[in-house]
């Protein structure tokens, strides 16, 4: 548009411009100057309108929602100053913005939504005025330029987390709205043991997962998918007794691992190995969902001494000594 303009005004100079008398030449540059800044101030401000409204706002019982835009004025383009009026068009009914206490470049509507109504359509009329040759005059900026901005109110949404890091097998409280018996909670897309409260409390127990990440919490129901926000897991403690084995060869032991809290809905994996592999059997170990310990019997093979090594996922890992005697 700019160099569309810049154009023109060659064009005009070289065709009429020199020809006229000197008072002429004045006057018809300095509306054709005045032309240009509001160009350029279209050009401009076009760039600085920005639509702040949220397309959802969580249903509150005042039923008053803000409505906000952001305009980056351009205060040396020609305009006058403090001459602009943006409005909301909003039921067919045009109302004017007042600044917020946001910022200087944030203006807001308080708009009553209707009773029964869960939606609204509208659009952002910005009028200000340029300087012309004898007096100022009003112009305009439409957001958006084609169609229509709209918002819905949500009444099922989740607000916030009780915490938003723990070990595995840690209660996280959730506090939202529109919560139901049949909704489950998922983080890292695990299902997780949760409990109901009422439509506005959940609780999930931290399922196992590997600590020192951030995993999605989401909510999936009847009623759709809430995505909740980042929890990040991290390690807990798992205790073993006794601390260190002694066993014959063909002799049982017994191992018992234990956890702070309940073993998720999938149970809770656990994976031992040895560096002594011929010297000790070990079985696959797993703490029943619900549970929070297990008993491991260990089977003494050829002699020998070395180390049990036990991870699992959210826990850290243990070492455990055995000595195999003959």
């Amino acid at each position: 548009m700019l160099f569309l303009s810049m154009e023109v005004l060659v064009v005009y100079l070289k065709s009429h411009y020199w020809n006229l008398p000197l008072i002429m030449k004045i006057k018809s540059f300095l509306s054709l100057l005045t032309l240009l800044l509001a160009v350029l101030f279209l050009a401009g401000c076009a760039k600085a309108v920005k639509n702040l409204t949220p397309s959802e706002f969580p249903e509150n019982p005042s039923n008053i929602y803000t409505l906000s835009v952001e305009i980056r004025e351009k205060k040396d383009l020609g305009v006058v100053k403090d001459s602009l009026r943006p409005k909301v068009v909003i039921d067919g009914e045009s109302r004017l913005m007042s600044r917020s206490t946001l910022g200087d470049n944030i203006w807001d509507y308080e708009y009553k939504m209707p009773s029964g109504r869960r939606n609204a359509v509208y659009y952002f009329d910005i009028e200000y005025e340029v300087y012309g040759s004898k007096s100022a005059r009003t112009k305009s900026i439409t957001l958006p330029k084609d169609g229509l901005l709209k918002f819905t109110l949500v009444n099922r949404y989740a607000v916030t987390l009780d915490a938003k890091r723990g070990p595995v097998g840690s209660k996280i409280g959730l506090i939202g709205r529109g919560f139901n018996p049949s909704d489950q909670v998922f983080v890292g897309g695990q299902l997780t043991n949760s409990e109901y409260f009422s439509p506005n409390a959940l609780s999930f127990f931290v399922p196992s997962l590997p600590a020192g990440n951030p995993y999605n919490v989401s909510i999936q129901g009847e009623s759709g998918e809430i995505i909740v926000g980042s929890f990040r897991v991290d390690s807990a403690q798992m205790q073993v007794l006794p601390s260190n084995v002694n066993v014959v060869s063909g002799g049982r032991a017994t191992l018992i691992f234990s956890i702070p809290n309940e073993a998720p809905a999938s149970g809770l994996p656990v994976e031992i190995t040895t560096n002594i592999p011929d010297s000790v059997v070990l079985p696959e170990v797993t703490i029943p969902a619900g549970s929070n310990s297990v008993s491991v019997p260990l089977e003494g093979g050829a002699p020998g001494i070395g180390v049990l090594y036990v991870e699992t996922p959210g826990y850290s890992a243990l070492e455990v000594p055995i000595s195999v005697s003959q």
